[in-house]
């Protein structure tokens, strides 16, 4: 049987999904540590998070949120939820919503990090269970991209963030906990798992108090509340 006769295993939507990706980043690269020449387009992540995604047995439209998870995040001023939907559907929305860390137009340095972090992982405890594949491609492809930058440049890789290295390390280490009680046994979270350990040992640790100990304990107990009461709920 010749190829054009065979069903396809993903559509034209996926294709599109695709040039839309890589319309909308075609003048981003990777991060780099200081001092490395970025060279990697931006898009080489997003297609790693939809091969991961299919990898971890998600399903087309799994796959097209994985090309466009960062879509509203990194490129708000040329699209929007509501682009993204007449274009690819309400779920695909919905999960590149999921995905997305912090409101768009929102400030996203230092003064905002742990409140942000603290809120999106919150939300993986309840967010809709076909986001969380999506989530998990997305934190394995960024933590190997952080350890391979360690490899290269020690300790530069840290800089490239807006918190210490332990924050960076307790991050990884919360989506992993929520991700492997929502999502056991797939093997992206499994990855994930693996990751998150060794980015521990690279960052000494992930002792998030002593990365805010300029916070008195009422203030951080209470920037972490929304956190602790999600994993509360779950468990």
């Amino acid at each position: 049987m010749a190829a054009e006769e065979l069903d396809p295993v993903y559509g034209a939507v996926y294709r599109e999904a695709l040039d839309y990706a890589a319309k909308l980043h075609r003048h981003q690269f990777r991060k780099t540590p200081e001092g490395v020449e970025p060279t990697v387009p931006y898009l080489a992540h997003l297609l790693e998070v939809s091969a991961l995604v299919w990898l971890g047995g998600g399903d087309e439209t799994q796959a097209i949120a994985g090309l466009l998870h960062d879509a509203l995040e990194d490129q708000g001023p040329h699209t929007s939820p509501r682009k993204l939907e007449k274009k690819f559907g309400p779920d695909v929305r919905r999960i590149v919503e999921a995905c997305t860390d912090g409101a768009p137009g929102v400030v996203r340095d230092e003064s905002t990090w742990l409140e942000r972090k603290v809120s999106y992982l919150a939300a993986l405890y309840t967010v809709d269970s076909d986001a969380l594949v999506v989530v998990a491609a997305d934190k394995v492809s960024n933590a190997r991209a952080i350890l391979d930058d360690e490899a290269i440049a020690p300790g530069e890789v840290w800089g490239m963030f807006n918190a210490p290295r332990q924050a960076i390390a307790w991050y990884y280490d919360e989506a992993t906990t929520a991700l492997a009680l929502r999502l056991p046994d797939n093997m992206v979270t499994l990855r994930l798992v693996r990751l998150a350990a060794l980015l521990a040992e690279s960052a000494g640790g992930t002792d998030l108090r002593s990365c805010y100990a300029a916070m008195d304990d009422a203030e951080y107990e209470e920037v972490l509340r929304p956190l602790a009461d999600a994993k509360a709920a779950a468990y």
